[in-house]
């Protein structure tokens, strides 16, 4: 009995002491940042845990590795885990916000936020994350002017980013792991990055099969590379080459041989004085002359900055930090040059979380405010690396946004074209019969014309250029001519001008009559022919017929009652014909198309009047198409 009891101890024993080894190996994993291997670890801990003391520690540690290694749910899981076992720092508020922020789940952030800096008032860190969640909960959805694609067929589970040009290939770097053989970075459990090389087949709208980029390929972390094509030479970045004593990530240059795909032998950027940083994610301008690069070397602005260096004759100068316009205390990543501008990443100025994207115009060697580019090609989630094309209208960008394929992934994009018409359709206004053969004229602001005749259902469509001003015109044989106005300023989005749309351009004509037509609302003070101010409208309304009318010749009719002398009367309606004539020259209508003529009371409506009523149908103001 005795001998069993000690057999029992010392089986309790071992397995203590095995337990306690297997978290002593867990924390060393968890402080060499090799978060994969410790979470394996703690995850066997927490099975069968021996402590209770330690769930608290443990729990908050599995949490921190599930958020290094991007697993963002699990991560709050386990943060709730440990607050429960009694953890007490509420560093894991913080980690919370950020992780909801993110996500894109502003209130909850704001929320972690608010409750860390009432432990912990006034930090910089958490005030500046809770900035970022009041912006985009304040800030309007931008309209998606762009269209955005995530290109599956080039992104993996594992992360894929940094797409550029390189002649005719596409090059980007990845993580992904494509045999069982290979080494995996035990920080994130992912591939060493390497970089890779693509087609796109435009009949197939495919992509080739992504392959190694020979020639720059290595075992380790190799990645971000940009091309200058008037030097034709590449930069990208090298990390643990083992060569190097230092053994921090360089930038190395090759040149390119774009008829054979091929390069010359890559040589790292040296530098007189020996950097302690990393140097990474290189940014050629066009001419070859300047390179940007990220780094956390010393003399910059705080965490990453954005750094440049200048070509002087073979070599480089040292590098030169960009500044406190663009770079901050923080994080600065990611530099593209695109003409004067510098894209870049940053979670040091305002954005909606994780990095977001920004743009700074250089001039004359000053940097302008960097303007986030907003959504959607900014997210709560981190979005970087955004390269232009040739056409400044399409490109490619990184994020790890959710609903990827996994990690991050390159999203291509291109300005949505905007298709603008207007459709209508010309009729008689008396019986409503279309109208087929009538000519429609569109104008621009600039006179340029475009013209079309109806169809045999009286149809008629133009296409519109976006941002211009225009004027349709109707024109038929025997008709009053007849027109609208048009704007496409401001459009962003496709669209059809028409009725079916609530943009209404039929048009309904009239069909000019032999007869004298009256003019409504015609008025003259007694013994005068000086028009009065509510005249006018009438006036205006007959001048636009006339304007839309541009063949016809009209004559202003003016008619007296039968009261008074003939003689008089005459003259006075010949000058209240005329000061229509005159007012119609003053709005633009041709003075040649326009006679006058005084009837005095020669014409009556009602022949003998004896009311007022009837008078004042006597008098009245006319106009006739004499020839068209």
């Amino acid at each position: 009995m005795k001998k069993y009891s000690t057999l029992l101890l010392l089986v309790i024993a071992m397995k203590i002491v095995s337990a306690q080894t297997n978290l002593e190996m867990a924390n060393e994993a968890f402080a060499a940042k090799e978060y994969t291997t410790a979470l394996d670890l703690f995850q066997k801990i927490l099975k069968k845990p021996e402590k209770k003391a330690d769930l608290a520690d443990i729990n908050f540690k599995v949490a921190e590795c599930y958020r290094y290694n991007g697993k963002l749910n699990d991560a709050v899981t386990y943060y709730n885990q440990a607050k429960a076992a009694g953890y007490s720092n509420p560093v894991y508020l913080f980690h919370q916000g950020n992780i909801y922020l993110k996500q894109g789940k502003y209130e909850d952030a704001q929320k972690k936020f608010e409750s860390f800096l009432e432990a912990q008032p006034n930090d910089k860190d958490a005030t500046r994350l809770l900035n970022n969640c009041k912006f985009a909960n304040s800030t309007a959805l931008d309209p998606w002017f762009y269209t955005f694609k995530n290109e599956k067929d080039l992104n993996t589970e594992y992360n894929d980013y940094a797409a550029t040009q390189l002649k005719f290939l596409l090059v980007f770097t990845s993580s992904r792991i494509e045999d069982k053989t290979e080494k995996i970075y035990s920080y994130d459990g992912q591939g060493f990055s390497d970089i890779y090389q693509t087609a796109y087949f435009k009949e197939d709208k495919t992509w080739s099969k992504a392959k190694r980029l020979e020639g720059l390929s290595m075992e380790k972390n190799v990645g971000v590379l940009t091309y200058c094509e008037k030097t034709k030479t590449v930069f990208y970045t090298r990390c643990n080459d083992g060569k190097t004593k230092d053994n921090f990530c360089r930038i190395y240059e090759a040149s390119y041989d774009e008829a054979t795909n091929s390069f010359g032998i890559p040589k790292a950027i040296s530098l007189s004085v020996n950097q302690k940083a990393d140097m990474e994610q290189p940014a050629v301008s066009a001419d070859g002359n300047k390179l940007y690069f990220a780094s956390r070397m010393e003399g910059g602005q705080g965490g990453s900055d954005i750094w440049v260096m200048s070509k002087s004759g073979d070599s480089w100068s040292e590098p030169v930090n960009a500044g406190s316009v663009v770079n901050t205390e923080f994080d600065e990543a990611f530099p593209v040059v695109k003409d004067s501008a510098l894209l870049f990443s940053s979670e040091g100025f305002t954005g909606y979380g994780g990095l977001d994207l920004f743009s700074s115009v250089n001039t004359s060697g000053n940097w302008s405010k960097p303007q986030n580019l907003k959504t959607p090609f900014n997210s709560s989630a981190d979005d970087f690396f955004l390269l232009l094309n040739a056409d400044g209208k399409s490109g490619y960008f990184s994020s790890n946004r959710k609903d990827g394929v996994g990690g991050d992934d390159i999203y291509s994009f291109f300005l949505t074209p905007v298709n603008l018409v207007v459709k209508g359709r010309v009729t008689d206004v008396d019986n409503s019969s279309t109208l087929a053969g009538a000519k429609v004229v569109l104008t621009t602001a600039d006179g340029t014309t475009d013209t079309t005749t109806t169809n045999g259902n009286g149809e008629y469509s133009f296409d519109l250029a976006a941002d211009k001003d225009y004027k349709i015109n109707v024109l038929n044989p025997g008709y009053f001519g007849d027109s609208k106005k048009l704007t496409t300023q401001g459009e962003k989005f496709s669209k059809e001008f028409s009725k079916a749309n609530g943009n209404n351009y039929d048009f309904s004509i009239k069909r000019i009559p032999k007869t004298e037509i009256k003019i409504d609302n015609i008025y003259y003070d007694l013994d005068s022919f000086v028009l009065r101010e509510e005249s006018k409208p009438s006036l205006d309304k007959l001048a636009k017929i006339l304007e839309d009318t541009p063949d016809a010749f009209v004559q202003i009719n003016s008619h007296t009652d039968e009261r008074g002398k003939l003689e008089y009367n005459t003259k006075l309606s010949e000058n209240r014909a005329k000061s229509v004539v005159d007012y119609l020259v003053s709005k633009g209508i041709n003075p040649a198309h326009l006679t006058a003529k005084g009837f005095g009371f020669s014409s009556p409506v009602i022949k003998g009047a004896k009311t007022e009523e009837e008078h004042q149908q006597n008098r009245r103001t006319a106009f006739q198409v004499i020839q068209n």
